[in-house]
Formats: C-alpha cells, structure tokens, sequence
C-alpha cells in the first residue's frame, strides 16, 4: 500500500518538476498544479463565457485531461500555456454544442 502524503500549502516544486511527477502518477503533484493554476485559468475562461456553472466544469475537464495526459507535455515552453490550450479547447467544443 502507498503511503498517502499531503502536499504542503506551498509546493515549492517548478511546474516541470509537477509535470513529471504527475506523468508518473503523483495525486500530489496534481493537487498542486490545481491550486497553482486554476484561479488564473478560472479568470480567463469566465472572461470569455458568462455561463458560470459551464465554466466550472470547463475547469473541472481541464484538469482531467491534465491528468489523463500529464506526459504530453515535452517540457517545451511554459505549462501554463499548455493547460490554456486544453482549457481553450474545451471551451469552444462546448460553445459549438
């Protein structure tokens, strides 16, 4: 059984480093990249649709996908514009709907 470990309030890892981690199937990093990045991409996406429960869940498939495909991420450029990409995406395939 793996030990369960609770992430500190401030994850001092770099994204890259919770990248990895979560590739390799750490809850922990996740945690942290969520608490990292979601208020920003909440912001944005909440800038570009008015429908806030929509919204909510647009953030919600973000970090699934973020966890799903955590090793998609080569490392090149800022995570943060890759967790924008699938957010962005997930927004206009819901708008299309």
């Amino acid at each position: 059984m793996t030990p369960v470990t609770v992430p500190s309030p401030v994850d001092e890892r770099t994204d890259a480093d919770l990248a990895r981690a979560l590739a390799d199937g750490d809850r922990t990093a996740l945690e942290s990249l969520y608490a990292r990045h979601a208020p920003w991409l909440l912001l944005r996406l909440q800038r570009r649709c008015a429908d806030l429960g929509l919204v909510d869940e647009l953030l919600q498939d973000t970090f699934v996908v973020v966890w799903r495909n955590a090793g998609q991420w080569k490392g090149q450029g800022e995570l943060g514009a890759w967790l924008w990409g699938i957010a962005v995406r997930r927004l206009v395939d819901a708008l299309r709907k």
